[in-house]
């Protein structure tokens, strides 16, 4: 469904049922759930693809990029947190849609983040704490880097910490493309008791240009698939947390 309405812009009812051959029921089902997570608008007859000018969209966009192993990450990765904890998230899309796990089933989170769209969802539950680290907003991701949000990041302490990244290197580490993203992220790691990788399987066994946390400072990797060269190439103290059924 997703793809058919980004290359159509819009998909009727009538015509998802003809070219997916399922229920209405089920076509309704599926429509509030990808509008909710906010890859489409949902319109009268129908649905339409996300104007993809806007800072917000441009965010969405990278949202949809493997939306399907993020969203089962973020299952997986919630179980990692409890009531009350206090904890970094970071900017990317794979921890929006964890954030977004969160805010439903867990209450009384002291949140500390670099995103604006994980801050604005967190929000959504009443009971949770967010604080943003402030600094320049960096427009085609929806968060702050620079110089402010680095000095800042130095003077704040977590439980546990989850973030994602560009690409992930299991025998050296995670790495970033922004220097900024990359010195913030290093600084929460190290501010923080549990660290926690949230990384699609699209990720792994690459390098970028800015080592950002070595494999060494991380507690567990939470994944959707190559599970097995993963486990091997990681060191011992590294868990892996994954779906069963595509280990």
């Amino acid at each position: 469904m997703l793809e058919l309405v980004n290359e159509r812009d819009f998909l009727s009812i009538d015509e998802m049922k003809k070219l997916l051959n399922v229920s209405e029921i089920t076509i309704r089902r599926d429509m509030k759930e990808l509008n909710d997570r906010a890859l489409v608008q949902k319109v009268y007859g129908g649905i339409k693809k996300i104007d993809s000018n806007p800072p917000e969209a441009q965010f969405a966009q990278r949202r949809m990029s493997h939306a399907n192993e993020k969203a089962l990450i973020a299952k997986i990765a919630v179980e990692l947190v409890e009531d009350g904890d206090t904890i970094f998230i970071d900017a990317s899309s794979t921890t929006f849609e964890f954030a977004r796990v969160c805010r439903e089933k867990r209450n009384n989170l002291h949140v500390v983040t670099t995103s604006l769209v994980t801050a604005l969802e967190l929000i959504k539950n009443p009971t949770n704490t967010v604080t943003i680290i402030g600094g320049m907003v960096r427009s085609d991701n929806m968060s702050v880097i620079g110089t402010t949000a680095e000095k800042m990041a130095e003077n704040l302490n977590v439980e546990k910490t989850f973030i994602s990244c560009r690409t992930f290197e299991p025998n050296e580490g995670t790495f970033e493309t922004n220097p900024s993203e990359s010195v913030i992220k290093s600084t929460m790691a190290d501010n923080s008791n549990k660290i926690y990788l949230l990384v699609d399987s699209s990720k792994l066994f690459k390098k970028s240009t800015f080592l950002t946390v070595p494999v060494e400072k991380i507690d567990a990797v939470v994944t959707d698939g190559r599970v097995d060269e993963l486990i091997k190439a990681l060191p011992d103290k590294v868990k892996v947390f994954y779906d069963l059924r595509k280990a």
